[in-house]
């Protein structure tokens, strides 16, 4: 499973939420730029699936379809 086009894109274009997500995996946020263009299984992770819960985003919204 992959995360959806929708998260990918708020990581690409939000610079807070980049941010937030690389301490959630506790990276360089770059490398959170870097993993979201290639749609990496890494942004699937249980710690970020709770982070993404906690910004207001259901489980269905979470995953790619």
């Amino acid at each position: 499973m992959n995360v959806s086009k929708e998260i990918l894109n708020r990581i690409l274009t939000e610079n807070r939420f980049s941010l937030d997500v690389a301490k959630v995996l506790d990276i360089q946020q770059l490398s959170v730029i870097a993993l979201a263009k290639r749609n990496s299984p890494k942004l699937t992770q249980y710690a970020l699936v709770q982070f993404y819960k906690e910004q207001g985003y259901k489980e269905s919204e979470i995953f790619e379809k």
